[in-house]
């Protein structure tokens, strides 16, 4: 009796398992598309159900539109399979470019000078990008997104992004404002639920924001709403924000090369002897735990500052970052405390070269800050 219950209830399951569906383009690139564009929901669950059929584009986005639900996107064939093309509420997942890096430019035909790029990598919390909306390149038969990261737009080409609708969103990047400061929290992936790879305290809490979690593309305008920051963003406005009037700038970010801080040279040597820890200057090629090229370089900070206008703070702010305080590669062997030519495509032997640490400091503030 009990083997019979048993092989009854392998049975009842083995017909009643729901079927598991991907949340991103695993679940559809190999998907027909009825008519040129179709417009799809996606539900919740990962399911894909076909709402109407369109010879092209524009009469699929306006019956979209229209229609309004938010887990309607338009699917159309490309050269690299089924790909999602547009949607009522979504994001871009940044983590799917098969090249290093993902280049972004000023027009939907993605064929002018490219004016930045990002690395589609956690740790620097380029994963995912608030989506403005559609675009397609002539040039190169493809399609584009305009897309909004770290305060500035600009159009990516189709192989280097995925369109997210909302239904398939598991995790947000996201600000938390404490009662002290600001903090944005980077996530691995937005198909996935919530994975933190890092945070960054961005500065003190600002005067316009309670303390609670925010989401921002742009750093500026905070909404406590994903969908209301969606719908805003696809309308070209900040309108529904809640700090519209009062908009929010990093001090830093913002802060010009050319003023002055207020911290002194004993001040910068002391962050790095009392802060860092490092207690003496890198000898030859021997890297200890405590030793560091920045060690004592206040003075050269500073004299760049009278010398060129260079804000001494920010200066050393940046060395540290480009050289890993001090303590890099092109910072022992080249004395290159910024990666100052160091290319991507030939880091090492195209970095520039100094005979010490502190010319390395004034060829910054000098060459490239002010006359460069």
């Amino acid at each position: 009796m009990k083997k019979c219950l048993f092989t009854i209830l392998c049975f009842t399951f083995f017909f009643t398992v729901k079927n598991v569906y991907a949340f991103n383009s695993d679940n559809y690139v190999n998907r027909g598309v009825c008519g040129n564009f179709e417009v799809a929901g996606f539900h919740e669950d990962g399911e894909i159900v076909t709402v109407d059929c369109f010879d092209n584009f524009d009469n699929a986005q306006r019956y979209m539109t229209e229609n309004g639900a938010e887990d309607l996107a338009i699917l159309t064939w490309t050269s690299h399979g089924t790909k999602i093309v547009d949607a009522n509420y979504a994001l871009v997942d940044l983590t799917v470019n098969p090249e290093q890096l993902t280049y972004y430019y000023e027009t939907d035909e993605c064929n002018t000078r490219t004016y930045t790029y990002t690395a589609g990598k956690a740790r620097y919390g380029d994963v995912d990008a608030g989506y403005l909306g559609p675009g397609y390149s002539d040039t190169y038969g493809l399609w584009t997104a305009h897309v909004r990261l770290a305060n500035f737009t600009g159009w990516i080409k189709e192989q280097t992004y995925e369109i997210v609708p909302i239904t398939w969103i598991k995790s947000y990047s996201n600000y938390i404002v404490s009662n002290e400061s600001i903090k944005h929290n980077y996530i691995t992936k937005i198909q996935d639920n919530h994975v933190s790879s890092g945070s960054s305290v961005i500065g003190p809490k600002p005067d316009m924001l309670d303390e609670g979690m925010y989401f921002s593309y742009d750093g500026h305008y905070f909404y406590k709403d994903i969908r209301t920051l969606m719908r805003d963003y696809r309308n070209g406005t900040y309108s529904n924000s809640v700090n519209r009037d009062t908009p929010y700038y990093n001090y830093y970010m913002y802060l010009s090369n050319h003023s002055r801080t207020t911290y002194s040279s004993v001040n910068i040597d002391e962050y790095v002897r009392n802060n860092l820890g490092f207690y003496h200057d890198i000898y030859g090629d021997d890297v200890s735990n405590n030793a560091s090229r920045l060690y004592g370089s206040g003075t050269f900070f500073y004299y760049a500052q009278e010398k060129y206008g260079v804000n001494a703070l920010m200066s050393f702010g940046l060395s540290r970052n480009e050289s890993g305080n001090g303590r890099s590669y092109l910072a022992i062997i080249k004395n290159n405390g910024f990666g100052l030519n160091a290319v991507d495509s030939d880091p090492i032997n195209g970095a520039s070269w100094y005979a010490n640490y502190a010319d390395s400091i004034l060829g910054y503030a000098s060459h490239w800050a002010t006359y460069g």
